[in-house]
């Protein structure tokens, strides 16, 4: 089976979800968003099978090209580095303009569909499990000496992604598919086979059916990039430091670390996207009132600011852009459930963490210690609606609209229920109802999701009023990621930015444990590590199951396992949204599923 332009695949994950659907509430600001498309009604018919008509040929290239500049303030990313593999995937934002992936998605359509990119072509077979791939001929890198992108770049840059100490989320899985600890192993191996500069094919060690709706797509932007893998022979790891060439149509100029990146426009035709901006210059700018009072005195020209505060931006002339589609959303996760490794699994102190009816009694009285309604509509000035279940929506495959009818009955706002619950799992506290346990808040911040810090107080201050030891821990998200991800120990309650992404990704992401690494002791797999047994089985049989009915009862089955056991504390689905001067920026639209800083190259200059 083929697939090409605008293709729908059959055995990829991406044609088993339809479309999303713009859920936020209507707003006083002034946005720049289209109006979404109802989603596609759900069908239980197995995929498609049949072969799409080929369309190998670039898109048509709008010359739009002005000789102005723009300069975007962001908050600042968890991780600052040259080095694109000490990155995760938000710590990305500055490479995005000067790379490409493999496959791609639109604004538009979100996760829905899969679009070519570097990749014109592929094939995979009905076990999920052999992939042949042809890659788009002519697409340049910056600098002529390195020529065009081939295999060798392709498999340059999956090793770049997996080599130890990797931060970009993609080694374990990669590892696991690829059997061989890199790309270039995997080719020595014989299961990696070249056939010449644009042809290859990949024989994996286990089926995985979303290589190109996520580990290869924009989605999973550090796996597979486009740098030049002749320029890294030549220059190694400096190349980064002094000038990577990409293929994307922005171009490296320089770069300073925690304090802003500049590009430019390429100096050629791209075979994509001209952008209408001559240069692009990103700053981190912690403190929010300083992005804002930039934006508001012409020294910036979009901004990444909370929706609180949006409307100083408007009221002095500024316009909110808003993606087309759901991008993001806020979830409050109760770490250290390791019922599953046990690595690192401390119940005792951890009551949140413990199984049985004490950890859901402990888990459900949290949920009902926290009024989401100010947060949605003070917070997030009423631009969201409720989250029902943690990673899951009501266009994915999976949904139960048993979680939205029975929310409010299990989990709506009640303080004095949550003491009792709490009274009935054993931890009544002192004479006054007070020091019940002691738990951890932690205070991080993500370009794209402001609102977070202001959610650390507000959950710290509910949990105080039900008589919960909470306190604030403030640190980079950087070093929680290092805790929870890198070395499997987090024991705290963590307000973070969800993306909605196809289900089996988020599977991996949130829940998956995996199996424990004998040398380093601990799983490797995940990412967050909200561990359950029916996790693990679901997320694995996912990895090759195609039939669309199977696929929905086996994720309804572990949604219904997380909402009834209270296993996360679900608040808010949002669009992602960028405030700009209007006198500079007619148009922006950015990446439902990957947030603000996606397709910066199409931002439309105002003339």
């Amino acid at each position: 089976m083929k697939w090409t332009i605008l293709m729908s695949p059959a055995l990829l994950i991406s044609i088993l979800l339809v479309f999303l659907v713009a859920c936020g509430s209507d707003s006083t600001a002034p946005t720049k968003s289209e109006p979404a498309a109802k989603p596609a009604a759900k069908t239980s018919s197995a995929a498609p099978t049949a072969k799409p008509k080929a369309a190998d040929k670039a898109p048509v290239v709008q010359d739009n090209r002005t000789d102005k500049s723009l300069h975007v303030v962001i908050t600042p990313m968890p991780q600052d580095t040259f080095l694109p593999w000490k990155a995760s995937q938000s710590g990305h934002l500055v490479f995005r303009p000067i790379i490409e992936n493999p496959a791609t998605i639109k604004p538009e359509t979100g996760v829905s569909k899969v679009y070519p990119q570097l990749f014109t072509e592929w094939e995979i077979s009905p076990d999920g499990q052999d992939y042949t791939f042809q890659i788009r001929k002519g697409v340049r890198f910056h600098d002529d000496q390195w020529g065009e992108f081939t295999v060798d770049d392709f498999i340059y840059n999956v090793d770049s992604s997996t080599q130890e100490g990797s931060l970009t989320g993609c080694a374990a899985t990669f590892k696991a598919f690829m059997g061989a600890d890199s790309a270039t192993q995997m080719k020595a191996n014989g299961d990696l086979k070249v056939i010449d500069d644009y042809n290859f094919t990949m024989h994996l060690a286990r089926a995985q059916v979303d290589l190109m709706s996520w580990w290869m797509n924009v989605l999973m932007v550090p796996c597979a990039q486009s740098f030049s893998s002749a320029q890294f022979a030549a220059e190694g790891e400096s190349m980064y430091e002094t000038g990577p060439s990409g293929t994307g149509a922005y171009q490296f100029t320089s770069r300073v670390l925690n304090e802003y990146a500049e590009m430019e426009r390429v100096p050629y035709d791209h075979w994509r996207v001209n952008p209408d901006f001559k240069t692009l210059k990103i700053s981190t700018v912690p403190e929010e009132a300083t992005r804002l009072a930039m934006l508001l005195a012409g020294e910036a020209d979009l901004a990444d600011l909370s929706k609180a505060i949006h409307d100083s931006a408007t009221d002095k002339g500024m316009v909110v852009f808003e993606s087309p589609l759901p991008a993001v959303g806020l979830t409050i996760l109760p770490l250290g459930q390791y019922q599953v490794s046990k690595v690192n699994y401390n119940p005792d102190d951890e009551p949140w963490a413990q199984t049985g009816e004490t950890g859901r009694l402990v888990r459900e009285a949290l949920n009902r210690a926290i009024d989401r309604e100010p947060i949605i509509n003070t917070l997030f000035k009423g631009r969201g609606v409720p989250m029902y279940n943690t990673t899951f929506h009501q266009t994915l495959e999976g949904w139960s609209d048993r979680w939205e009818e029975e929310f409010e009955a299990k989990y709506g706002y009640d303080p004095e229920l949550a003491k009792k619950l709490l009274d009935q799992a054993g931890y009544p506290g002192d004479s006054n109802g007070q020091n019940r346990f002691k738990m951890e808040v932690r205070q991080s911040s993500l370009p794209g999701l402001p609102e977070v810090i202001e959610v650390a107080q507000t959950v710290m201050q509910s949990l105080q009023a039900v008589g919960i030891d909470a306190y604030i821990k403030e640190t980079e998200f950087g070093k929680a990621l290092e805790e929870f991800r890198d070395r499997h120990d987090a024991h705290y309650l963590l307000p973070v930015r969800q993306t909605i992404r196809p289900i089996a990704a988020n599977m991996r992401i949130y829940y998956y444990t995996g199996p424990t690494d004998a040398e380093k002791a601990r799983p490797t797999r995940g990412v967050l590590y909200m561990e359950s047994e029916i996790a693990d089985r679901v997320y694995e049989q996912m990895l090759s199951e195609t039939d669309m009915d199977i696929r929905n009862k086996i994720t309804q089955e572990l949604g219904d396992y997380i909402y009834d056991e209270y296993q996360t504390i679900p608040v808010v689905n949002i669009k992602a949204t960028i405030v700009g001067n209007p006198d500079v920026v007619e148009d922006y639209s950015f990446g439902g599923v990957t947030g603000v800083f996606f397709n910066m190259e199409n931002i439309q200059a105002t003339r």
